[in-house]
């Protein structure tokens, strides 16, 4: 899949990796089981038919490639319509940091 993000114009504060992978994820009165399309040390992208509007926050699940399990707080940084909402990490161990950094650099 070919990238769509003009990186002139991309103000993401670390690289990403792409890495689908099954997430969980509770915020806004929404419960619901999705995937990751993307992620960084800073946050992840998640695929949703429907997103939830930028500024929400959620409890994120997910196991990394490895077997760690990640369990998380985020924000939504911002969502598109029908195709998902990138979440910024507001709250992570320092040892689900430490195993993100690994898959995102392999």
């Amino acid at each position: 899949m070919e990238s769509i993000v003009d990186k002139s114009t991309d103000t993401r504060r670390a690289g990403r990796a792409t890495l689908l992978i099954e997430v969980k994820y509770e915020g806004s009165g929404v419960r619901a089981n999705t995937r990751i399309s993307d992620i960084s040390e800073t946050g992840i992208f998640v695929d949703s038919m429907s997103p939830l509007p930028a500024g929400a926050n959620l409890q994120l699940t997910f196991t990394l490639p490895n077997g760690h399990v990640v369990e998380a707080e985020g924000r939504v940084a911002h969502c598109q319509p029908r195709i998902g909402m990138g979440i910024e990490f507001s709250s992570l161990k320092p040892e689900d940091a430490a195993a993100i950094s690994q898959a995102v650099n392999q």
